[in-house]
């Protein structure tokens, strides 16, 4: 039955298909159709975009781009809080010995001190001139009779006798050991001075102690020949040595330990210079000329007596 009613459909195409039309199949309807058969026509317009598909799977990550520029530097934060305190460091290395500072005031006098024991007599002093004749004094009264004079003034004369030996004997003593100081090593002799040189290296306070330990203070030549007594000895110990000369009361006003402004100089060329302004102390040098120094570096050093 049902291909009976195909055929008859075929029939009935086949009458009304005129001859520029033809039987084609058509895709959309499933069916056959009567088209006209001719040229292609043109392309017709894009048909509407479909719905998106599904999303594919993530892909290979792609190469690094180039790095991008420095932005501008952010603003400066907060200030955090103080963080704790940290370990004491190690204590750093001694600074050098400064310079001696001025003398300080004058102090109060002290209580008196016990009284010491004598001490033994000196050698009698040079004979002083003799003074002006004084006006005469009243007359005294008339005395006795007495013994003849002449015994007890031999006898004066005889203690005066002795006492100028005694005194001679102590001179000749004095002069031998002054002598003998002159030929120590190290030791000259000038009028009544004698030099003597420590040939141990020690800053100025060091010397000019031992030297007032010894009773007497670091030489301090007031003229030609006592300078030239002193570098004798300098001389032979090749070594540059203190003196008791300073300026450390005042810059430049050199001064003898007594505190007397010096009255003779025999500075090297350019000297003082006070270098640094650390030089107070004089030092003789190997040509028997003066140089400033500093009191803290060690030298040999010359007493006087």
């Amino acid at each position: 039955m049902l291909t009976m009613k195909v055929l008859c459909l075929l029939l009935l195409h086949l009458v009304f298909v005129t001859p520029d039309e033809k039987i084609c199949l058509d895709p959309d309807k499933n069916g056959y159709s009567i088209i006209t058969c001719g040229a292609p026509g043109r392309d017709g317009p894009p048909g509407l975009r479909g719905p998106n598909g599904e999303k594919g799977e993530k892909g290979d990550p792609g190469l690094p781009g180039p790095p991008g520029k420095n932005g501008k530097p952010g603003s400066n934060g907060e200030q955090g809080p103080p963080g704790p305190q940290g370990d004491r460091g190690l204590p750093g290395p001694p600074g050098e010995q400064g310079i001696v500072g001025p003398p300080g005031e004058k102090g109060e006098t002290g209580a008196p001190g016990t009284p010491g024991t004598p001490g033994v007599a000196g050698p009698e002093g040079a004979k002083g001139e003799k003074g002006d004749i004084g006006p005469p004094g009243p007359p005294g009264p008339q005395g006795e009779r007495g013994e003849s004079a002449l015994p007890v003034i031999e006898s004066i004369k005889l203690q005066v006798t002795a006492l100028d030996g005694r005194l001679r004997d102590l001179q000749a003593i004095v002069e031998k050991q002054g002598n003998a100081f002159a030929f120590l090593k190290g030791g000259a002799r000038y009028g009544n001075k004698i030099y003597i040189y420590n040939d141990k290296e020690m800053t100025y306070f060091d010397a000019k102690a031992i030297c007032t330990k010894a009773g007497g203070q670091l030489a301090s030549p007031r003229n030609d020949a006592e300078n030239e007594a002193i570098f004798s000895i300098r001389k032979q110990n090749n070594r540059h040595a203190f003196m008791g000369i300073n300026d450390m009361q005042t810059e430049g006003t050199f001064r003898y330990p007594s505190g007397d402004v010096i009255s003779y100089t025999n500075w090297g060329p350019n000297e003082p210079n006070n270098v640094d302004g650390k030089e107070h102390c004089v030092e003789i040098r190997d040509t028997g000329k003066w140089n400033d120094e500093n009191c803290a570096e060690k030298r040999h050093s010359v007493c006087e007596f």
